[in-house]
Parts: structure tokens; C-alpha cells; sequence
């Protein structure tokens, strides 16, 4: 779910996120956003530092006292390191700043739903969604490519064997 009166934040976090598989809400108050929480779990909310009817914070507060409260993650033009100390230290997820950068947006995205599924998933349907990608490879800084991973939690290589080149007599 997204929290911003800034219509054009939205429009690029849908843009950024258009290929996420889960549904991404848009709402513009805190209002609206205990509205949306009303009706069923939430696994993470992107919310403006400043919102017309309150702040991050007193959403974040309202959202912690929930059976399976989402992750949260503040966005900020002015997100300085006192902004990251305080999300952090309160609980929260991270912390953008705005204008977003989509790498960031993505990674930010993907830990908090990962962190979700791990803290509140029952175990039989504990999967993360396909990661988010135009297309099979993602853009690098640098210009280059590098394959997105497709591991499931759980399942990562064992780095030793891998430098060893066979499995691991335990």
C-alpha cells in the first residue's frame, strides 16, 4: 500500500512497481489507510513522511497494534540520517527518499514483503512473488546486466559447496 497526498509519487510507484505481483492500494490520508487496513492484512506500507492528517509515525502506531501489523517504510524529499535513525529504531522497515530511485524502491519493496512473509506467513504458503523485473535481466548502475535471482528462502546455495564443486559430507 502506498501513503502520499503527492499524486505524482504515486504515478511513479505504480510505474515502478507495475509488475509486481500483488496488488499496490494508493491512498493520499491516514484516514483512508485505517480504512484499507480494516479489511484484511496488509504485508507493507510506503508512507510520506507528512500526510494531511497526520504524520508516519501515528500511522505507524496504529498500524503496530494490528494482529499482523505491515512493514513500513518512510519516504521522505528530506530524508536525512535523523529521519533513518528514528524509522529504524521505532521498528520500521526503511527508508526512500523521494524522487524515487526504482532499484532502491524494488529492494525496498522486496525486503519488506520477504520480512512479512517470514514474520507472519503460515509456513505452507510462505513464498515470496516472483521478483520484479521487466524482463529476465535488470539494469545495473554500470550499464551492465545481471541476472535477477529466482531463489526461494530456504533453498540458497551453500556457498562452501559451491567452492568445492560437490555437496557436503555432514
Amino acid at each position: 500500500m502506498s501513503v502520499s497526498p503527492f499524486e505524482e509519487d504515486q504515478r511513479d510507484l505504480r510505474a515502478i512497481l507495475s509488475d509486481w505481483p500483488a496488488p499496490i492500494e494508493s491512498v493520499h490520508t491516514m484516514e483512508e489507510t485505517l480504512r484499507c487496513l480494516s479489511r484484511g492484512p496488509t504485508p507493507l506500507i510506503l508512507c510520506e513522511r507528512d500526510l494531511p492528517d497526520g504524520n508516519w509515525k501515528l500511522l505507524f502506531q496504529q498500524t503496530e497494534a494490528l494482529p499482523r501489523p505491515p512493514r513500513f517504510i518512510v519516504s521522505s524529499r528530506l530524508a536525512d540520517d535523523y529521519l533513518w535513525v528514528e524509522v529504524l529504531n521505532l521498528g520500521g522497515q526503511d527508508v526512500l527518499q523521494t524522487p524515487f530511485v526504482a532499484r532502491e524502491v524494488r529492494h525496498a519493496v522486496e525486503c519488506a514483503w520477504d520480512t512479512w512473509q517470514q514474520l507472519w506467513a503460515p509456513k505452507s504458503v510462505r513464498r515470496p512473488p516472483k521478483r520484479i523485473a521487466n524482463s529476465a535481466a535488470m539494469r545495473c548502475p554500470d550499464g551492465a546486466t545481471e541476472p535477477w535471482p529466482q531463489l526461494v528462502p530456504g533453498e540458497w546455495p551453500d556457498p562452501v559447496e559451491r567452492l568445492i564443486g560437490r555437496k557436503r559430507a555432514y
